[in-house]
């Protein structure tokens, strides 16, 4: 493990779309995809693509659940093409807490079960992780806002409950209408004896299949 931890990339790029289908006031159809890259290189390290189906409880408490799938380099070498499969299901609690008319506080807590796929350096194996993520909105002007957030990860994995990994994320939020935004963000990604500088660009478009129109 200290091996493979000492090889994993200082940088990476995480790209994301995000396409959630609004179904009526309290359905949502979740949609998102990513590409991750191999260090400073445009070189993938991780595909992905995750949906779900989302219940506005009220304006303040949304649940989710849904299925993914992700292909991610067996290792962090340029030379190794192999690529193991991952097949996720995915359960959230959301919690949003206006506090003033321009700052807004979110909790989440997400749990996942993970069945990882066999490759040449590893065998199959499943893993339950629980994820929490709170995160801070200031709304600058009716375009820009930013955002601070933290999420924590631990795994149960191998009989042991251990710590996985943290995401630490500053992003500026630009509106391009009210159903799309941009986002550009930096990343403090720790693992267990290793962490990476991660940029992230993240594009979102709500699809409204009902005629309403919704911030975002």
């Amino acid at each position: 493990a200290s091996k493979t931890f000492a090889q994993i990339p200082a940088t990476g790029t995480w790209f994301a779309l995000q396409l959630p289908v609004k179904i009526s006031d309290k359905w949502q159809w979740h949609n998102d995809a990513g590409y991750r890259t191999l260090g400073a290189s445009f070189n993938a390290y991780q595909f992905l693509y995750r949906t779900g189906i989302r219940h506005v409880v009220n304006k303040k408490w949304s649940v989710a659940t849904g299925a993914a799938v992700f292909y991610t380099r067996s290792s962090y070498q340029k030379y190794n093409h192999e690529f193991g499969g991952e097949f996720r299901l995915w359960q959230e609690l959301n919690a949003q807490h206006p506090v003033s008319k321009s700052i807004s506080f979110q909790n989440r807590i997400r749990t996942e079960q993970r069945w990882f796929a066999v490759t040449d350096s590893r065998d199959a194996y499943f893993g339950f992780r629980i994820r929490y993520r709170a995160a801070a909105t200031k709304e600058l002007s009716e375009k820009w806002s930013i955002q601070l957030a933290n999420e924590y990860m631990r795994q149960q994995a191998n009989n042991k409950f251990l710590f996985n990994q943290n995401r630490l994320i500053a992003t500026a939020l630009y509106k391009l209408s009210s159903s799309a935004q941009i986002q550009g963000g930096y990343m403090l990604l720790k693992w267990t004896s290793s962490s990476q500088h991660i940029i992230t660009f993240t594009l979102q478009k709500i699809i409204s299949l009902h005629g309403i129109k919704r911030n975002g």
